[in-house]
């Protein structure tokens, strides 16, 4: 028996509202929800149309065993699975998209994994960092703190916690 060889590809779906002016922060205002009728089918169709139209008749065929394996439209957030010969393919299609259902978007891919378990990792852990920051700018701090960097164990104080 042959052994399918996949990859996973975590992506965000970003929608920028507006440039920003010329001499200040460039990083733009980019995670709104997705709208709700964005469901997997739908990004799967999407996905499908812009291989095609990237690819040709080539494209279209390489995304026959290509699946959204999960979907968020409140984080703008999905997994897809695609065959290892065929990921970097569909990266470039994902790349080259520039709306989603009739919204002006970038999709970024953010990690590439050969196992599901490592992108659902990946995927936890930005979304507690997007809570951590969230909280932090109506609350008490401006998201990550200096002694949040340092702590690379979690116990409260800076060091490895391995030292005597």
């Amino acid at each position: 028996m042959v052994r399918y060889k996949a990859r996973y590809l975590l992506i965000t779906i970003h929608y920028p509202t507006e440039p920003a002016p010329p001499g200040s922060n460039p990083t733009l205002p980019f995670t709104h929800p997705s709208h709700p009728s964005l469901t997997k089918q739908s990004l799967s169709n999407l996905i499908r149309d812009s291989l095609a139209l990237q690819f040709g008749d080539y494209g279209a065929g390489a995304a026959g065993n290509m699946t959204v394996k999960y979907f968020s439209p409140v984080t703008s957030t999905g997994i897809i699975k695609v065959s290892r010969a065929h990921y970097r393919m569909l990266w470039a299609s994902l790349t080259f998209m520039k709306e989603v259902m009739g919204r002006g978007a970038v999709v970024s891919v953010v990690r590439v994994s050969g196992t599901i378990k490592k992108v659902q990792i990946e995927a936890t852990r930005r979304a507690k960092e997007g809570i951590r920051r969230a909280r932090g700018v109506g609350g008490e701090g401006v998201g990550l703190d200096v002694m949040d960097i340092l702590d690379d164990d979690g116990d409260g104080d800076e060091g490895s916690g391995d030292e005597e």
